[in-house]
């Protein structure tokens, strides 16, 4: 039997089983790695998010499910900024949280809507060089983008399929110039972006 890997690739490690436990995931969705190399992974059907080595040892967990400060309905994307904060897409409560590294509740932003600085189930999450925190909003086919406060700075897209226009953009990443690519799911394409929209 022939190995499923190209010759340059080799399999390291693998952690994680079905289930609720420490160590155990229920649809991992979100995963970031940051600067001190702890893997942050968010967990829809768990509600939570827990944190890792590059071993795979739990080196902490937050979040439970819920409205209040802390808790989620869905998790969705993470981001770490560049203070080493983790912004957390809490999709179902249409909103981003913040927490430290620690897992602290920091601050949180956004409500259901379709005005400047609300959502309709906001999913990816990158920040560029500068903090700002880029979000898909899903549900109203746009990408908002936001200081490190969570302070509203621009937004762009509408709903459609031509040239910038999006249905149901799902994740996006931000690359070392700048540059915005956005998984755009329902048009089955990825849209590229300058850093000035």
């Amino acid at each position: 039997m022939s190995s499923p890997y190209s010759p340059h690739v080799k399999f390291l490690r693998k952690w994680g089983a079905r289930g609720s436990e420490d160590g155990e995931f229920s649809w991992p969705l979100g995963l970031v790695i940051d600067g001190r190399g702890h893997v942050y992974v968010s967990e829809c059907l768990n509600d939570r998010v827990q944190v890792f080595d590059l071993h795979g040892s739990l080196l902490c967990k937050w979040g439970s499910v819920g409205t209040g400060d802390g808790e989620f309905i869905r998790p969705q994307g993470l981001a770490v900024g560049k203070e080493g904060n983790v912004y957390v897409s809490d999709r179902d409560n249409n909103r981003i949280q913040v927490f430290d590294p620690q897992g602290r509740f920091l601050s949180k932003w956004g409500e259901r809507g379709g005005e400047d600085g609300e959502f309709s189930w906001p999913q990816g999450l990158a920040t560029d060089g500068e903090g700002n925190v880029y979000v898909s909003d899903r549900g109203n086919d746009r990408i908002q983008v936001f200081d490190s406060q969570g302070r509203f700075l621009r937004k762009w897209g509408e709903s459609g399929n031509g040239d910038g226009e999006f249905n149901q953009p799902q994740d996006l990443a931000i690359d070392r110039d700048g540059n915005i690519y956005v998984s755009d799911q329902g048009n089955h394409r990825i849209l590229v972006f300058t850093p000035t929209i």
